[in-house]
């Protein structure tokens, strides 16, 4: 993430993540500060950040001009390896800054929160949540697992959702055997995916 001034945070579904590049007037790509400072990742992986037409000068020279088509690539490439798609932008709600394809092992922002143990306060909530069909899942726990958040539990052989950790991004969506859970959108929960409403030159 940049040091630049205040910045909101919110996790999207890959599909917002396509969307919203697709209305970016440049995308540019550089390597992960996260992954190459914590060096957990190979670093075949760590050119993975996408910027945007409102990033820093300085901070897109640090960066190469991509095309929309690669991005979008990149945003498949991540979410197969489970990767999380994590936006940045400034607080008026319409300059989307940075996208990370945020990795589990090496994301500061999402390791720190983690540790502290303060339930991801800082991070807001899209209006994105997974809806189990009961009927398919046979509680393997696979998607517990697989959950950063830790925001699904199984509880009398049922998995169950704790809303308030849980942030859309459908990780866990992929790791069902059984295909018994979709990603929904709710506009009574969370705020919208910010949109590219004013452009630059």
């Amino acid at each position: 993430m940049s040091n630049t001034v205040v910045v909101n945070r919110l996790i999207i579904p890959p599909e917002e993540a396509m969307k919203l590049i697709s209305q970016a007037v440049t995308v540019y790509l550089r390597v992960c500060p996260c992954r190459s400072q914590m060096k957990i990742c190979p670093e075949d992986k760590w050119e993975v950040c996408l910027l945007f037409e409102h990033a820093p000068e300085e901070e897109r020279l640090e960066a190469r001009l991509i095309s929309t088509e690669e991005a979008i690539r990149i945003i498949r490439m991540t979410t197969e390896r489970g990767d999380i798609h994590q936006l940045f932008y400034f607080e008026d709600g319409e300059r989307p800054y940075e996208l990370c394809n945020c990795c589990t092992c090496c994301c500061y922002p999402l390791r720190e929160e983690k540790e502290k143990g303060n339930h991801y306060k800082d991070q807001l909530h899209s209006r994105y949540i997974t809806v189990t069909d009961l009927d398919l899942c046979n509680s393997c726990g696979q998607c517990i697992t697989s959950c950063f958040f830790e925001a699904r539990q199984l509880d009398v052989e049922k998995v169950y959702l704790i809303e308030d950790l849980y942030f859309g991004c459908g990780r866990c969506i992929p790791d069902c055997p059984e295909d018994a859970i979709q990603l929904k959108y709710s506009s009574e929960r969370g705020i919208p995916v910010p949109v590219f409403q004013s452009q630059v030159s």
